[in-house]
């Protein structure tokens, strides 16, 4: 879950071009699209050290101008099955996303919060995509970054990835079993935090 989807799309939009782990878009959302550039994202993401990439409908690709969009991500779908269903059945099992929505000083946006790809490359239909400035191209056609994201991905830690953000303290403690821990070693908890 991200907590003020607002900060993040303005800070996003305050890039100097688009990078390889953020794509804008205005009103376009066809599927075989959005599939390939998650793939690409998410590789991407993994090439450039980074926990997340994001697709964002409403912002202008040339002026990150916050526009609006007219896209609904959890209403549109691929002939009758829904958006979310098609392109998970599509990605390969290590893809990880979510959509959100939210309006931002009056206008519409929609995003994709894209996990980076672990453990191997994240494909759409079988290909593996990857980014190449501000487009979508088949891993297969760029072997130095083939090379250098298999690298990445042989040497992931379980110990480096992000599971939650945006955590309460209160939650980080019950997520941890804090209790439990003092428990089991029969040392009372301190009752300071």
């Amino acid at each position: 879950m991200i907590g003020n989807i607002d900060i993040l799309v303005k800070e996003l939009c305050k890039l100097p071009k688009e990078v390889s782990w953020v794509e804008f878009k205005h009103n376009n959302c066809e599927p075989t699209m959005v599939g390939e550039d998650i793939s690409a994202l998410a590789n991407s993401a993994t090439l450039n050290d980074r926990d997340y990439a994001y697709m964002i409908w409403g912002v202008d690709d040339g002026t990150h101008e916050i526009i609006g969009t007219k896209v609904r991500l959890q209403l549109e779908k691929k002939g009758e099955q829904e958006l979310e269903n098609w392109l998970r059945y599509l990605l390969s099992k290590n893809a990880d996303f979510e959509f959100y929505g939210a309006d931002i000083d009056g206008k519409h946006v929609e995003l994709i919060r894209i996990h980076k790809a672990l453990n191997e490359p994240v494909s759409f239909q079988k290909i593996d995509y990857i980014r190449s400035g501000s487009y979508t191209k088949k891993l297969h056609e760029f072997p130095v970054f083939r090379a250098q994201l298999w690298d990445k991905l042989r040497h992931a830690q379980f110990e480096d990835v992000c599971v939650k953000t945006d955590q309460r303290y209160e939650d980080i403690i019950r997520l941890l079993q804090v209790d439990a821990y003092f428990t089991l070693l029969k040392i009372p908890q301190p009752a300071e935090k």
